[in-house]
C-alpha cells in the first residue's frame, strides 16, 4: 500500500478476528487522515449487501477499503469492474489478503453500480515476499 500510495479515507472493516488481524498489519500504511469502522453487517455479507453499503456512503467520503469475507469481496469486485489487465486473475481466484484496487467512474455513492469500475491493480500476498 504505501509502494503505491494507496490511502484511502474510510476503512470499513468487518469485526472477525481475521479482518482485525489483517487490520491491524496494514493500519501503518494507512496514513492519520483514514478513518476505520468496524461494520458487524460486512461479516459474511453478499455482493449485494456490500454494494447497498458503499451506496450509502456520505458524498464527503472519496476513497474506501473494504476489509471482509469472500464470496461476498470477490462477488462485489467481480460486479464493479468492467475492464482491468487483471479481470482473469480476480475472476480465477480471490485468495486471503488479496488487494484489488478498483477506480470507479460513477457520479456518486448511490449511482455505484455493476460495470462502472475498472481494475487498476490486483496484488496476492505470495507477490509480496
Amino acid at each position: 500500500m504505501r509502494r503505491k500510495r494507496l490511502r484511502p479515507e474510510l476503512v470499513l472493516c468487518s469485526p472477525s478476528l481475521r479482518t482485525r488481524q489483517t487490520l491491524e498489519a496494514i493500519e501503518p500504511s494507512l496514513g492519520k487522515g483514514c478513518s476505520v469502522e468496524l461494520v458487524p453487517q460486512l461479516y459474511a455479507a453478499s455482493e449485494l449487501e456490500l454494494l447497498e453499503r458503499l451506496q450509502a456512503l456520505p458524498e464527503s467520503v472519496s476513497s474506501v477499503m473494504l476489509i471482509g469475507h469472500n464470496p461476498g469481496l470477490q462477488n462485489l469486485a467481480l460486479v464493479l469492474a468492467s475492464r482491468g489487465a487483471d479481470l482473469p486473475q480476480l475472476e480465477e481466484k480471490f485468495p486471503t489478503g488479496v488487494l484489488a484496487t478498483l477506480v470507479v467512474q460513477s457520479e456518486s455513492w448511490a449511482a455505484l453500480g455493476p460495470g462502472v469500475a475498472e481494475l487498476i491493480d490486483y496484488v496476492v500476498p505470495r507477490q509480496l515476499g
